[in-house]
């Protein structure tokens, strides 16, 4: 492990020395909304009892662990490049309406990790449709 990148995390999830390798489930069609937009970026939705779009709430993506938990969430599955924590070891922050905010809630107990920033597609590899 290059110093400065993780701090500890074991080498099976590393990906090009510093990243961490998750997995992400999803559907054809929003593989496609992912390939036009550049980067994997979740849309989360209020919706009403009968289950129709009432308004977007915010962005995230979540990130598995394993392939086989991804798996469980679409067809398509990507392999996804990502780096949870600065180079302290602590969550790395974003900034939302000029606060400082954590940019994911990673804990290594999960088996998820919920990403608040987009994940450019250069970092994102297509494991099967």
């Amino acid at each position: 492990m290059k110093a400065g990148c993780g701090t500890g995390f074991p080498t099976s999830r590393l990906y090009n020395s510093c990243n961490m390798v998750f997995y992400h489930g999803t559907s054809k069609e929003i593989w496609e909304e992912i390939q036009k937009e550049g980067v994997l970026f979740g849309r989360r939705y209020v919706t009403d009892s009968s289950g129709n779009i009432i308004k977007e709430v915010d962005r995230c993506t979540y990130l598995a662990f394993d392939k086989e938990e991804a798996e469980c969430y679409g067809g398509v599955v990507l392999e996804v490049e990502y780096e949870p924590l600065d180079k302290k070891g602590n969550i790395k922050k974003i900034k939302r309406k000029s606060k400082s905010v954590p940019a994911n809630n990673y804990c290594p107990d999960s088996w998820q990790v919920r990403v608040y920033e987009p994940i450019p597609i250069e970092s994102i590899k297509l494991l099967h449709l």
